[in-house]
């Protein structure tokens, strides 16, 4: 039930964000500035790829510490939210780029700009591979499995402890919360902008549509079936 609330959030978040993009005029303000905005894309993109060197950077300088104690703890939880907030600024690049690809090839920007991103999302492909590589430094006694490895998801859980358990379980539970929402919202944000702006996005709807059902239907049976 407590879903079916979160879905209705969504779906209340959606018709007013796509009354404010009907208001705004969205759709013609993107297409006149397009190669502005992928400039600011690719710029942002290119610090958050910045920042994830210098995170990585920042963790194998304090691989070498000689530390004890509660010294030692306080690395460690250092080291922790460094390779998280990599993490995150890495797939925020990758996402990012994606998306400057994506506006350049629509609205026909000029090539080098579609290559520039193209090479930025390949840099942060080869990034997300480092900073899990780099990890094994931080915990060499962890025996942490290679990030080529195909059961490289199960063989983490395998030697993670309960309380590294409880804490991915915690995150994984809210974020399907979340998804939840946003999915469910950006579908009442396409239909209301289909419907305002005259240009139908009724393959994005279905597109989004069987992610919700495919996401869902994955979850319930994989609870349902323990």
């Amino acid at each position: 039930m407590k879903t079916v609330y979160k879905m209705l959030l969504g779906a209340l978040l959606g018709f007013l964000g796509a009354y404010c993009l009907l208001a705004s005029e969205f759709e013609m303000t993107l297409l006149q500035t397009a190669f502005e905005a992928t400039l600011v894309i690719t710029g942002l993109t290119v610090l958050f790829i910045i920042y994830c060197f210098s995170g990585i950077s920042r963790m194998k300088k304090r691989v070498s510490l000689s530390v004890s104690g509660d010294e030692e703890d306080e690395l460690e939880v250092k080291q922790y939210r460094t390779f998280t907030d990599v993490t995150l600024a890495n797939t925020v690049s990758t996402i990012l780029s994606i998306i400057a690809i994506g506006i350049s090839i629509v609205t026909e920007q000029p090539l080098w700009l579609i290559l520039t991103n193209a090479a930025l999302f390949l840099i942060t492909v080869i990034l997300s591979y480092v900073s899990i590589s780099v990890l094994k430094l931080v915990y060499p006694n962890r025996h942490l499995p290679s990030p080529t490895d195909k059961d490289y998801g199960k063989k983490l859980l395998a030697i993670s402890d309960e309380g590294e358990k409880h804490v991915m379980l915690d995150g994984l539970f809210h974020t399907f919360q979340m998804m939840n929402i946003l999915l469910t919202g950006a579908m009442f944000i396409l239909i209301v902008y289909s419907l305002g702006a005259n240009h139908s996005q009724l393959f994005s709807i279905i597109v989004v549509g069987l992610v919700l059902i495919i996401l869902n239907a994955y979850y319930m049976l994989k609870i349902r079936n323990r």
